[in-house]
């Protein structure tokens, strides 16, 4: 009988946990800041793509971004859901990373995405680069997150 009344509150303590699980929500997108400092850029270009993937990006010279720019990069498939980010940079430097999709669905990859995603990111914008370490748990959602993150910076001229 005692088991059966430590089973139950157990079972009761674990399903209030999941049914008050909270995720956190994405950041809105950052519009991109199409302003330039007139003597610095030497050749202008806008470059839009579909559906917003690369806002306004105005060049002094080739792999020099002037400016704000974002950039989203592909959706990755993984085993257990789809990973993709945006990036938004200054004047050539890595200033956000937002994760637009993580694998969800259940309590557990909600779980480990809340634990992971704030860890990839800060690895991301120490490292101004896509070259970032592997989440333990979170092995196949690190590795998409810096597939995506570093299709976007390439797209980016980072």
């Amino acid at each position: 009988m005692k088991r059966v009344i430590a089973a139950v509150s157990l079972t009761i303590a674990g399903l209030a946990f999941l049914l008050g699980f909270k995720t956190r929500e994405d950041a809105p997108v950052v519009a991109a800041d199409a302003t330039q400092p007139a003597a610095a850029a030497t050749d202008a270009t806008t470059t839009s793509t579909p559906a917003g993937e690369a806002a306004a990006t105005t060049t002094a010279a080739p792999g020099t971004t002037i400016g704000t720019v974002e950039v989203t990069g592909p959706t990755v498939q993984t085993l257990y859901g789809p990973v993709q980010v945006a990036v938004v940079a200054t004047n050539g430097t890595l200033v956000d990373v937002v994760a637009l999709q993580l694998p969800g669905g259940n309590g557990e990859s909600n779980y480990i995405n809340a634990y992971a995603e704030p860890l990839l990111q800060e690895m991301a914008l120490e490292a101004q680069s896509a070259q970032i370490d592997v989440i333990s748990g979170a092995t196949f959602t690190s590795r998409a997150y810096a597939e995506s993150l570093q299709a976007a910076l390439d797209e980016a001229g980072l």
